[in-house]
């Protein structure tokens, strides 16, 4: 069963929810995925059904309503994000999670679009602005620091560049990154082990980083002067006991959000839309994941290499409660490698034919391919049911020695099937000589190892379902097919049933 963590500025304090981010042991709970915001530390989790609780709180938080500043925005990206980095991380995570954000995102995206519960809504770079203005501070004499590169920072900088402030400082733990928000906008970056030297100058102090503890302490502050301090971080960037300067004013995150609840003018009729919005998403999230379970075995047909069989296990990794059972088969160009790809002699359904009349005869209810195998025009009585996003586009090096493109001698032999990838090797590298290469991954892979050719080009998100990472001597900067590593489900038109499925 799908479950949750969460922590939030409901019911808990910012210290307590930074403690509690600190002592987070992850591991615990197997696959998931971890949400941190400024308000909330949440940690997603388990297998199998969904129940409406978990769905709801999800939906409820994406769509802005369970923040301290009803319908802001940023928590729609925040939680992309995590469910990216969770994907991203190499732990598989489950059928239920799978789905259950990528309704998430659905519904954070329709209530923003439909109602106007964002409309009014403040955002913490904007209150922090309106907590200076009240300061009654003047910003074109302020010397102004601002720590942290990121999204929050830059709308703050806009801002104050707008408000007429000139003496802005940009710190971070990396420079080149400060530079590329700064020196548009003329402002003078410091690295962060320079804090001291800036921050006793500073009048404003805005801090907005990730960093996992406080970065600023008492010892960094000039006693002596005048400082309105905002940190905007979580966990705190700004240590507490910065507030014991007589001469400091310091608000945090809990501050920044009390200060502007007076201000929200989110109109009940759109929460309640968007309510309504979210309940309907239950419901169909609900007749997805009962649809799966209950469907009779699923017959799927592929090609026979490894890597074909990978993908298969690889795409039904994501339904594992749909049964299904494989049949292989030899696609045309499998049996006839003596086709050369390169020369454009190959048909549009060299790797799909066999595997079209299957699904035509009724001999299997689906077919998987790689997407970018896929004829330009499919068989009139077929159709993509469903498409999966590559988790790697790039073209890889393979060669002897794992040499580089720069270092292989002029006169080598690059192995390709890609007319493409011919055109992108010759106009670096126009000394080289391109041959035509056929065979599954190992086999190309072997050809280079043996002697037979000084190199190939493979798609890197090959070698990597393959586990030959090793093999590649570098990534190249090509431009790639743009279905490749993308993996996609044909089937017989009119099969309402199976695309429910994979819906």
């Amino acid at each position: 069963m799908i479950q949750y963590k969460s922590i939030n500025h409901l019911n808990t304090s910012l210290t307590e929810r930074e403690d509690y981010f600190k002592q987070l042991n992850r591991s615990e709970v197997g696959p998931s995925v971890f949400l941190q915001t400024c308000n909330r530390v949440e940690l997603y989790y388990g297998d199998g059904d969904i129940p409406d609780s978990v769905a709801r709180h999800l939906f409820r938080v994406v769509c802005g309503l369970e923040s301290a500043i009803v319908g802001e925005r940023a928590v729609q990206g925040q939680v992309k994000e995590a469910y990216m980095a969770a994907r991203n991380s190499g732990e598989k995570l489950s059928a239920g999670l799978h789905k259950l954000f990528e309704c998430a995102l659905q519904i954070g995206k329709r209530v923003r679009t439909e109602t106007q519960i964002s409309q009014g809504a403040v955002s913490h770079s904007l209150a922090a602005i309106e907590m200076i203005e009240r300061e009654n501070i003047d910003l074109k004499n302020a010397h102004i620091a601002i720590i942290g590169v990121n999204k929050l920072t830059e709308d703050i900088i806009k801002f104050l560049k707008n408000k007429g402030a000139e003496v802005v400082f940009l710190a971070n733990r990396t420079e080149e990154k400060a530079h590329k928000l700064a020196d548009p906008y003329g402002i003078e970056v410091f690295r962060l082990d320079e804090k001291r030297d800036f921050l006793r100058e500073a009048d404003i102090l805005i801090s907005a980083t990730s960093a996992p503890h406080a970065i600023v302490f008492k010892e960094d502050l000039n006693p002596t002067r005048p400082l309105l301090a905002i940190d905007l971080a979580f966990p705190r960037d700004i240590d507490p006991e910065v507030n014991e300067l007589k001469n400091v004013k310091l608000y945090n995150l809990h501050d920044v959000e009390q200060k502007v609840q007076d201000n929200i003018a989110v109109r009940q009729e759109e929460v309640e839309k968007a309510e309504l919005m979210i309940e309907e998403e239950i419901g169909l999230l609900r007749e997805i994941m009962e649809r799966r379970r209950s469907h009779n075995t699923l017959r799927i047909i592929a090609r026979g290499s490894r890597l074909s069989q990978i993908q298969v296990n690889e795409v039904m990794s994501k339904f594992p409660e749909v049964p299904y059972k494989l049949k292989v088969v030899k696609s045309y160009g499998d049996k006839n490698m003596d086709i050369s790809l390169l020369q454009g002699e190959a048909p549009d359904d060299m790797f799909t034919r066999e595997l079209d009349l299957a699904l035509l005869k009724g001999d299997a209810d689906i077919a998987i391919h790689s997407a970018k195998d896929l004829p330009e025009h499919l068989n009139g009585g077929l159709e993509v049911i469903a498409m999966f996003e590559a988790f790697d586009k790039t073209d890889s090096l393979v060669s002897r020695n794992n040499m580089k493109l720069a270092e292989l001698p002029a006169g080598s032999k690059i192995g390709t099937s890609s007319p493409l990838r011919r055109k992108e090797l010759l106009a670096l590298r126009p000394d080289l000589e391109i041959v035509g290469i056929r065979g599954c991954i190992e086999e190309r892979v072997q050809q280079v190892r043996n002697g037979s050719i000084d190199a190939a080009i493979v798609a890197t998100c090959a070698l990597k379902r393959l586990g030959m990472e090793n093999e590649i001597a570098e990534v190249l900067p090509f431009e790639t097919h743009p279905m490749q590593g993308r993996l996609a489900i044909t089937a017989r038109k009119g099969r309402e049933d199976l695309k429910k499925i994979f819906t």
